[in-house]
């Protein structure tokens, strides 16, 4: 796949270091598959999904082509030649997602070829981040405590509760992807990775009468950074300020759990979704774009 002396190269074991460093760079932005680089690391093989571009001992830029087609901290040059690169085979990837610039970037010398496999393009894509968490109190010099519920009564998902999750994660994949997750194998697979967030804590809800109204998953951690994916109100509570209030919750609780910066990126489209955003306090710092298949 790689030729000798070619400036992508697939991820090696004395590199990763180098990558991981590459990544944090910008870990808001980079925070999935920064996420799926850690976790490579840990369990698997980094080469297989992440290349490097660049002179030798001098990389500039990293590539994750797993599920995703993610470029991290690249320059210019190194996202032409990950393009041109993946433009000589196949597509396996059901997206590409990345900042906007570095998207469009990469999909300059690979728009030929695959173009007419484009589903839809997402070209902007805000990407929010929780405003900081509150300070020390000046007469106590102690921080506040995050309760374990607030207003709207978020928490985590607890084990025993994923046959009342999955039905809300199904309806979310379907609105925002506008796809089935459950096509193809009765949602086998899909109901794995509900109930995996759910045990590692990762998926917070608002439930009434045992069924869910409000969810959300912590998507990826990566660095410093928790990213949100899968925000879903049930539609009849639309409307009714629930959204803005958990979310605002939400931060609090996952920088206790998970990592101090709580991010998420939303369709620009989505008006009544960046409004309860806004509202709870998430304020755009940058702008990704997504190309699905």
């Amino acid at each position: 796949m790689f030729r000798r002396g070619s400036r992508v190269r697939a991820l090696r074991g004395a590199e990763l270091e180098t990558a991981r460093r590459l990544a944090l760079r910008e870990p808001v932005a980079n925070a999935l598959a920064g996420a799926r680089l850690l976790d490579l690391t840990r369990h698997g093989s980094p080469g297989a999904e992440f290349s490097l571009a660049g002179e030798e001992g001098a990389p500039e830029g990293l590539l994750w082509h797993g599920v995703n087609i993610s470029p991290l901290t690249a320059t210019d040059r190194a996202l032409e030649d990950f393009g041109r690169h993946l433009a000589g085979g196949p597509r396996r990837a059901s997206s590409v997602v990345g900042p906007r610039r570095a998207v469009e970037r990469l999909w300059a010398p690979l728009g030929d070829a695959w173009s007419p496999q484009v589903r839809e393009y997402r070209w902007s894509q805000p990407l929010l981040l929780a405003d900081p968490a509150p300070t020390a109190d000046p007469d106590t010099g102690e921080s506040p405590e995050p309760s374990s519920a607030g207003p709207a009564g978020l928490r985590p998902a607890r084990a025993g509760e994923e046959a009342a999750v999955f039905p809300a994660s199904v309806a979310m994949f379907r609105e925002e992807v506008g796809m089935d997750p459950t096509r193809g194998d009765g949602g086998r697979s899909y109901g794995r990775r509900v109930a995996d967030l759910v045990r590692a804590g990762r998926t917070y809800v608002v439930m009434e009468a045992g069924r869910v109204v409000f969810k959300a998953d912590v998507g990826a951690v990566f660095g410093p950074v928790a990213q949100i994916h899968g925000v879903w109100v049930r539609p009849d509570r639309r409307s009714h300020g629930l959204g803005r209030t958990a979310m605002a919750e939400l931060a609090t609780l996952v920088r206790r759990d998970h990592a101090p910066q709580v991010s998420l990126y939303v369709n620009a489209y989505n008006e009544a979704a960046r409004r309860a955003y806004a509202a709870a306090g998430y304020r755009q710092v940058g702008e990704l774009s997504t190309i699905l298949f």
